[in-house]
This record gives structure tokens, C-alpha cells and sequence, in this order.
């Protein structure tokens, strides 16, 4: 489900009637490789923080971005005050947020994506995740930290119980996305595993050879966040109009993509300078289990593996203790 547009708008307009203060000039987003960014790609290119915040009477602000690896790398950005917003999966934000509770108390803004991740093999030999040995090697963002690497915890809970979930985290190796996919499909690398995400996993099955051997989907039993949107309550409440002007940017990107998949997906190509045809690209998009959203859903049972893992020490008791009051209205 995705936020109407005129609650979107509601949010901005009673964030931006906040009394004015000098607020920061320079508004600081960091984002990561591939599909899942799209909408701070376009926000970006079409300078889209500059012209909402021009609207808001912000007419000197301006955005200036950063692309990282993984979130664990952003977790650095953010506490270290580098960076003013940042993009982070479940596992990361959980563990930043209890990590932050008594400072900086970093907390989601809002959603971005639901986005399935794929596990692919281009081993034969390799049926099923019990098929993998010391001599394999998986490629994701971030061992232990990132999205893909909690799933595959999750699934060595279900294939060998929960006292062994972490398992396969020696095969495991940090690799950012574009990367990891070049040594996978090489062949000549070790790495003969990649769990990924879009548009990364669905090039990668068009290689002979390539096979899914797990979705997030799978894992979970339904869809979840592949990203939200996070920053420090001190960030939150000295700006709280620049907050609002990325919240009416982020809701324009949303909404321009799902209005118009096509432009978005040229737009996509041309930004990442991908040479993969459009109608490959919409066709992605056009997934079923791909959605472009600022909800944020699905993330409690991470949560509760996390927790009961020791990945996370605190488990927030709802989704309003890691969330800013305009995702108060969402079960998270």
C-alpha cells in the first residue's frame, strides 16, 4: 500500500508550518548501488530537494549526495555527523537505533521499497543451501550486517535449526553489488554465489548457468522494506523544515515513478549508465513483488530473529519507538 499522495502532502505542509530557525543550508543523503535507489537518483538528477525547498522558502538549500557500499559503511556516515540522511535496511536501522537510543537516537523517516532479494548459484552441484561448502563463497553487501546477510542466517535457522544460524557466515564476503557481479559471472572467481538485489539479481539470471536458490520471499513468507529512509532526532529537530522538504521531494520521486515506470526506468539507465535495454529494465519494475513506496511493512520478524539471535540487544517494543511521528500511522 502506498501513502496517497494528499496524506504525503498533509505531513509536509504541517512539518514545513514549523516556527522558523536557521536551519542547515546543506542537506547531506547518502544512498547505495542499484534499483532500490531510484527514487534518491531521481531526486538527484532532477534536483528535486532544491525545488521543494525553494517552495518551502528554502530557496538557497541544497542536496549534496554520497554512494556507498553497504549500510554498515552509512551507519559510520551518520554517527560520525558526515551524513544528514541515509538509506538502510531493516538490519541496519535496528541495529543503529539500538545502538543510538541514549545519543544521537537514530530513527526511520520513512520507507523507500519493497524489493525481494535473490540468492543466485552458478555452481550445478549447488541444489539447495545444504549443498554449499568451505570451498564456496557468497557475495553481498555486508557479512553479518546487510539485508542478505541476515536472510541467509534466517534460512540456515529453517534448514538447520536456530542454533546454527550462522552457519554459512564463513562463506560469506563483502562485496558491493556491481562488483560482486562482475566476479560472479566471471567464472574465474572464487565467489560462486551472489545474494543480491535488483536490477543485480535479475541480469545475473539471464546467464546460462545462473539459478535462484533463494528469494527473501521465501524466507519471510511475504514482502519487506528492502529500504528505509533514516537520520538522528537531533538532525529531526533542528530542521524541521528541510526534513519536510525531503519528505515532499522523496513523495514526488515515489510518485513520478509509479506514474510513469517507463521514464523512470530510461531515467534509471541513463543515471547508471546502463546499457541494458529499457523494456528489460520496465520488465523488472513490473515485477509484482517490486514496489515503489514510502510505507514502511514487514519488518517484525526480522526484528524478532534479530533479537533472538543476539544480532540486536533491545527489541523495540512497537514500531513508534524507532520511527519519527509521521510513520506513527504505519504498523512498520
Amino acid at each position: 500500500m502506498r501513502i496517497p499522495g494528499i496524506a504525503a502532502t498533509a505531513i509536509a505542509v504541517a512539518l514545513l508550518a514549523q516556527p522558523a530557525h536557521a536551519e542547515t543550508g546543506e542537506l547531506r543523503i547518502a544512498k547505495q548501488y542499484g534499483l532500490g535507489y531510484l527514487q534518491l537518483m531521481i531526486m538527484e538528477d532532477q534536483k528535486l530537494i532544491e525545488e521543494h525547498g525553494a517552495k518551502a522558502g528554502l530557496p538557497g538549500l541544497k542536496a549534496s549526495w554520497a554512494t556507498f557500499r553497504s549500510s554498515d559503511v552509512m551507519n559510520d556516515a551518520l554517527i560520525s555527523s558526515t551524513i544528514d540522511i541515509v538509506c538502510l535496511g531493516v538490519p541496519g536501522i535496528a541495529t543503529i537505533w539500538a545502538k543510538t537510543r541514549s545519543n544521537m537516537d537514530v530513527k526511520a523517516v520513512s520507507g523507500l521499497n519493497a524489493i525481494p532479494l535473490f540468492l543466485n548459484t552458478r555452481d550445478p552441484r549447488i541444489q539447495s543451501i545444504r549443498d554449499l561448502t568451505d570451498k564456496d563463497r557468497i557475495a553481498l553487501p555486508a557479512v553479518k550486517v546487510s539485508m542478505q546477510a541476515i536472510f541467509l542466517q534466517m534460512a540456515a535457522a529453517k534448514e538447520f535449526g536456530v542454533a546454527n544460524f550462522a552457519k554459512l557466515d564463513p562463506l560469506t564476503v563483502s562485496m558491493a553489488h556491481p562488483d560482486a557481479m562482475a566476479a560472479f559471472l566471471s567464472g574465474a572467481s572464487e565467489v560462486n554465489n551472489h545474494f543480491t538485489s535488483a536490477p543485480f539479481q535479475y541480469k545475473e539470471l539471464q546467464r546460462p548457468g545462473v539459478r535462484r536458490l533463494l528469494s527473501s520471499t521465501e524466507i519471510l513468507g511475504g514482502k519487506i522494506s528492502f529500504n528505509l529512509i533514516a537520520a538522528t532526532s537531533k538532525f529531526h529537530q533542528a530542521n524541521p523544515k528541510v526534513y519536510g522538504v525531503f519528505l515532499a521531494a522523496l513523495e514526488d520521486a515515489t510518485q513520478r515513478i509509479n506514474r510513469d515506470k517507463r521514464w523512470a526506468a530510461e531515467q534509471y539507465l541513463r543515471i547508471a549508465n546502463d546499457r541494458s535495454p529499457v523494456e528489460e529494465l520496465l520488465a523488472m519494475m513490473n515485477d509484482p513483488e517490486i514496489e515503489f513506496t514510502t510505507r514502511p511493512f514487514g519488518a517484525s520478524k526480522m526484528l524478532d530473529f534479530m533479537h533472538r539471535t543476539g544480532s540486536i540487544k533491545v527489541k523495540p517494543e512497537s514500531w513508534k519507538d524507532m520511527s519519527f511521528p509521521n510513520l506513527h500511522q504505519y504498523e512498520g
